[in-house]
């Protein structure tokens, strides 16, 4: 019995661990956009000032809550009323062959049946990669990604 314990956890130890480290490494880490995060962010912080809290025409100081939310220092009450609230949140990016910027369109799905969107321009080097290799791959003006909430996203041990 002491035997088969040693070699399972020989295997476990120099067989399936090393493995899931290795498939761990291989999965791609995310990739950076600092300019674009940073827009998503500020777009975020006053459509959600007025679809989630009902602050019309907020100041800084008021959505200061919100803001630190958002920026991974997450408020459980305004997580609440955000859950409650929020349906959705997409990003749309639109490139067209002639063009050197990508528009892309944030958009918030309310659970109540309304939407708040906001639109920007970027250069094509503020586009994360995987983006700009979607358009090619899938030779379309359009991509379209889900945005998940800071509190939603799942880190790698």
């Amino acid at each position: 019995m002491t035997l088969v314990l040693a070699a399972a956890l020989a295997l476990l130890l120099f067989v399936v661990l090393p493995y899931v480290r290795r498939k761990r490494s291989e999965a791609p880490a995310h990739e950076e956009a600092p300019a674009l995060d940073r827009w998503i962010r500020d777009a975020l912080e006053v459509e959600l000032a007025e679809g989630v809290l009902g602050l019309r025409s907020s100041t800084p100081a008021e959505r200061k809550k919100l803001r630190d939310t958002l920026d991974h220092e997450p408020d459980a009450d305004v997580v609440t009323e955000i859950e409650r609230k929020v349906k959705s949140v997409e990003v749309e990016y639109v490139r067209y062959a002639h063009e050197t910027e990508v528009e892309v369109t944030l958009r918030v799905r309310y659970e109540r049946g309304e939407a708040g969107t906001a639109r920007h321009r970027f250069a094509l080097t503020d586009i994360p990669k995987a983006i700009l290799a979607d358009f090619e791959t899938k030779k379309s003006t359009r991509v379209y990604r889900s945005w998940p909430f800071p509190w939603q996203r799942v880190h790698a041990l």
